[in-house]
């Protein structure tokens, strides 16, 4: 299962535990949408290549 973790702020020590315990054992890869100007196509195509999307504020 691929999981795509979506940020909308900086992660915190909090945030990145999480994820950690969520993505243990499964591929993972994540879209940052607080650095400058997002690739919103580039969010798209992660969003359907994956089974799971998370979006952490």
């Amino acid at each position: 299962m691929k999981i795509l973790n979506v940020y909308r702020t900086e992660p915190d020590a909090t945030v990145n535990k999480l994820v950690e315990i969520v993505t243990r054992d499964r591929e993972a890869d994540s879209f940052n949408l607080y650095d400058g100007a997002p690739d919103y196509d580039k969010l798209v195509d992660k969003i359907f290549a994956a089974d799971q999307t998370i979006c952490w504020w």
